[in-house]
C-alpha cells in the first residue's frame, strides 16, 4: 500500500530536520514578522539572512552567527533537536514548558506527580507510535523512525527535570528544610 508524501510543513511537524530544514521552519514561523523580524532584531539585512535560510538557496549559506541568532530569537525546538540529532547520543532540555514559568524553587510535589505524568504520556504515546508502525506492515520505516525518535527526545526531556525535581527535594530534606 502505497504511503501518501508529506508536505515539508507536514513533515517539520513530525520529524528531526536536518538543520537546515530546522531553521528555514523557525524563522517562517516566528511570529510576528518571520525571517525579516529576525533579522531587524540583529540588525542584519532581510533579504540576506532568507537567503540563508532558504533550502533552494545554493549561493547562500547560514554561518554559526546566524543560526545563533535565529535559535535566540525563535526559540524553536526543531533547531535544538536538529543539533542533538547531528551531535548523535545527546538530548537537550527545555525548562521553560517543563517548568511552566516557574524556577526550580518554585516546583512542588504536585509538579513532580504532574512531571511523571507527563513523562509517562509521551512514553506512552511514542509505544503507540511504534505499534502503529509495526501494523502497517511489521517494520519501522525511516518516516516513521524520524517521528519515533522526536517523540524519545520529549520523554527524555520530561524524564531529565522530573529528576532534577527529585534531587532538589532530597537535597532539601536532608537539609532538614
Amino acid at each position: 500500500m502505497a504511503r501518501t508524501a508529506m508536505s515539508c510543513t507536514e513533515r517539520a511537524k513530525r520529524e528531526v530536520l536536518p538543520l537546515a530544514l530546522a531553521l528555514y521552519h523557525a524563522g517562517q514561523d516566528y511570529r510576528p514578522g518571520g525571517i525579516a523580524a529576525i533579522a531587524a532584531i540583529y540588525g542584519r539585512k532581510a533579504s540576506t539572512l532568507q537567503h540563508k535560510l532558504s533550502p533552494t538557496q545554493a549561493t547562500h549559506a547560514a554561518n554559526p552567527y546566524d543560526i545563533e541568532e535565529v535559535t535566540a530569537a525563535t526559540r524553536d525546538p526543531r533547531i535544538m533537536d536538529s543539533m542533538c540529532e547531528a551531535f548523535g547520543d545527546a538530548c537537550w532540555v527545555d525548562l521553560r514548558e517543563l517548568l511552566h514559568g516557574e524556577s526550580l524553587d518554585g516546583q512542588t510535589v504536585a509538579s513532580v506527580i504532574n512531571a511523571t505524568g507527563e513523562a509517562l504520556a509521551k512514553q506512552s504515546a511514542l509505544m503507540n507510535a511504534i505499534s502503529a508502525g509495526l501494523a502497517n506492515d511489521g517494520r519501522i520505516d525511516r518516516g516513521e523512525l524520524a517521528a519515533c525518535k522526536l517523540q524519545m527526545r520529549q520523554a527524555q526531556a520530561s524524564l531529565v527535570m522530573l529528576e532534577r525535581v527529585l534531587e532538589r527535594d532530597a537535597e532539601e530534606y536532608d537539609n532538614g528544610r
